[in-house]
């Protein structure tokens, strides 16, 4: 049932009262006409007696509806108070009768699930604060010896040319190195501050350059890419470099989801933030029918929820025909060095510094199923000054 045509308690304690009091008048009223016959001593003693009996069932009847409708949710919600108190943000008050607890369980469920992402997100931060530390030492204590090794390499490689044998050995040596010099490079990329030099940037310009680039180099020749970019005015502050590396590694994961072949399809447009969260105004938990068939994660959860989040904002989807996203690591795919390919494949820090990208640009990133079979990620960025006069497109909040 949706929350609009539960009753309300007002509604359902006067349906009963009403019940309960025709039941009584139609029980006197039957009991004096067949009793009508009786001596007044025996006739006022039954007629009493049953009077009693009735008023008796119906305040029974009425504490056990009051209990139902009032009691029992009320109880739910002190519940779910205590377990917030304790520190549990996983306590999910199950679905009233009425219409007022049923919007008080509803309240109370998406400030639990906020307040798990919120959980999240500072356990992020403190994530990266020792990334940085790491990364910072690891670059010091390993970045001169790599390179000590790759200048020896290169050393050798010249003075043994005409040795046979010794080429193999000599590529492997240099093909790790690298890899090593990626890594470390990798790292620092996700958890050093930058200086940046940010700028106005239209999404839809970077998009169209990134898929030009990676169609000249060949990368995605095998693929049908499909653009549905509707957002011309799409402005966000930002460092034009930052912008390519989020889409080019997002395309990249693409195409080696998909192997040899598949779709990818890229969508942008404006969204209203108001009609964007009447889409999710509801847990994922909740029972009752959704209005989209996808629902942001607790990323975009927490990200609507902050004070500062903008009353409008671009959202651009980037979705393919591979293997998906394993439930279970939709939230770990962020995280550095945890990598989903095959050994030697990657690194595990592409998506991890796309994520911290897009949030150090105040956006948010989750990732779900897509329409197309695969991966869709979503990614919400806030609008600078110059590209908010866009206006909304019918149906602009539905996601793949």
């Amino acid at each position: 049932m949706s929350d609009s045509k539960r009753p309300s308690i007002h509604d359902r304690l006067q349906r009963v009262l009403i019940v309960a009091s025709a039941g009584l008048i139609v029980s006197i009223t039957t009991t004096m006409w067949f009793t009508e016959q009786l001596r007044a001593s025996i006739r006022w003693p039954i007629v009493v007696s049953l009077v009693f009996i009735v008023a008796l069932l119906s305040a029974t009847i009425l504490q056990r509806v009051v209990a139902k409708m009032i009691e029992v949710p009320l109880d739910h919600c002190v519940d779910a108070a205590d377990a917030i108190a304790r520190g549990d943000v996983t306590h999910i008050v199950p679905e009233a009768e009425t219409h007022e607890f049923q919007q008080l369980a509803a309240s109370i469920n998406r400030m639990t699930e906020q307040m798990a992402a919120a959980t999240q997100s500072r356990m992020r931060v403190e994530k990266l604060a020792t990334m940085g530390r790491i990364a910072a030492g690891i670059s010091h204590e390993i970045g001169n010896p790599v390179s000590a090794i790759a200048n020896y390499a290169h050393v050798l490689r010249m003075r043994t040319k005409d040795v046979p044998g010794t080429s193999d050995p000599i590529d492997a040596l240099e093909r790790e190195i690298t890899r090593i010099d990626r890594i470390m490079r990798g790292l620092l990329d996700y958890a050093r501050p930058r200086r940046l030099t940010p700028k106005p940037i239209v999404v839809d310009n970077i998009i169209d350059d990134v898929l030009r680039l990676l169609a000249d180099q060949g990368i995605t020749r095998r693929f049908r890419i499909s653009r549905q970019l509707e957002a011309p005015d799409g402005v966000v502050y930002a460092e034009r470099h930052d912008l390519e590396q989020v889409f080019v590694n997002l395309l990249l994961n693409a195409v080696d989801a998909m192997d040899r072949e598949g779709e990818i399809v890229l969508r942008s447009r404006i969204n209203d933030a108001s009609a964007f969260s009447e889409s999710i105004e509801k847990r994922r938990t909740d029972p009752f029918p959704q209005k989209w068939a996808h629902r942001p994660s607790k990323r975009a959860l927490a990200w609507l929820a902050r004070p500062e989040s903008p009353p409008r904002f671009l959202q651009v989807v980037l979705a393919d025909s591979g293997t998906g996203v394993a439930p279970e690591d939709a939230e770990r795919i962020f995280e550095p060095f945890f990598s989903t390919k095959q050994p030697g494949k990657g690194t595990g820090l592409g998506l991890a510094i796309v994520a911290s990208t897009i949030e150090n640009l105040g956006g948010t990133i989750w990732v779900q199923r897509a329409r197309e079979g695969g991966a869709a990620f979503v990614i919400l960025l806030p609008l600078h000054a110059s590209g908010i006069r866009t206006v909304t497109p019918p149906g602009g909040v539905a996601l793949p």
